[in-house]
């Protein structure tokens, strides 16, 4: 078993050859890093293309979605076979993922439906935006590293809600608030406390997993109404 750091690319591949290139080229300068993925990374697998693609989305330390123009290659589901990698990377762990976005593109109606998911403001991803191959390469360079330094203190095999809590315990409603949490096998809940005011909060668990970074955009919410 290799125990490099494995980032799967995932995109469309015909209209994307030179940015999956761009992004091979530019980790081949880390050997502490495999990229994984179809074109142009070659490895033989006794599976099938379906299967493996979606186990190397699970199991991957990182993955980078390149979106653009086409939509792509669809399953009996109607859903691309990018759309389905990008689902089972979020349903593993919401926090390794990073989505870029050529500027220029002009999606097709089902990848801007797909764009939209990805990028809707309170579930979704920030996505970067590059306008050549070479800015793309500077761009995840410095998106990559910054998400190493944070992964780097963490332990291995978190949970959603051990990431949940990971990314909400540092957040305040105001700068003086204590923060106290419990969790059982049902929920998580949050309590703040600062001066004479006391608020608290439940997430269910099965919440959290269906919808991750809506409850961390709920919470944030709840903050500004416990300030007015």
């Amino acid at each position: 078993m290799s125990d490099k750091i494995k980032i799967m690319l995932s995109s469309t591949i015909q209209d994307m050859k030179a940015e999956r290139d761009a992004v091979v080229k530019l980790f081949g300068k880390y050997p502490f890093v495999e990229v994984v993925g179809a074109y142009p990374i070659q490895e033989a697998c006794a599976s099938n293309p379906y299967l493996h693609t979606l186990r190397m989305a699970e199991s991957c330390d990182f993955y980078i979605l390149l979106l653009g123009e086409r939509y792509g290659f669809e399953l009996d589901t109607g859903v691309s076979a990018t759309e389905a990698e990008f689902d089972q990377a979020y349903k593993s762990n919401p926090t390794k993922v990073l989505v870029f976005q050529g500027a220029e593109v002009t999606p097709e109606e089902k990848q801007q439906e797909f764009i939209k998911k990805v990028g809707d403001y309170y579930k979704g991803y920030w996505i970067s935006k590059y306008q050549f191959s070479h800015d793309l390469q500077d761009v995840i360079e410095k998106s990559f590293l910054k998400l190493l330094k944070e992964r780097a203190s963490l332990g291995e095999n978190l949970s959603y809600v051990d990431h949940f809590l990971r990314l909400v315990l540092p957040r305040r409603p105001n700068p003086d608030a204590s923060v106290f949490y419990s969790v059982n096998h049902e929920s998580v809940e949050l309590k703040y406390e600062w001066g004479e005011d006391s608020h608290h909060i439940n997430f269910m668990r099965s919440k959290i997993n269906s919808d991750f970074w809506g409850c961390i955009s709920e919470l944030e919410k709840q903050f500004s109404k416990w300030r007015k």
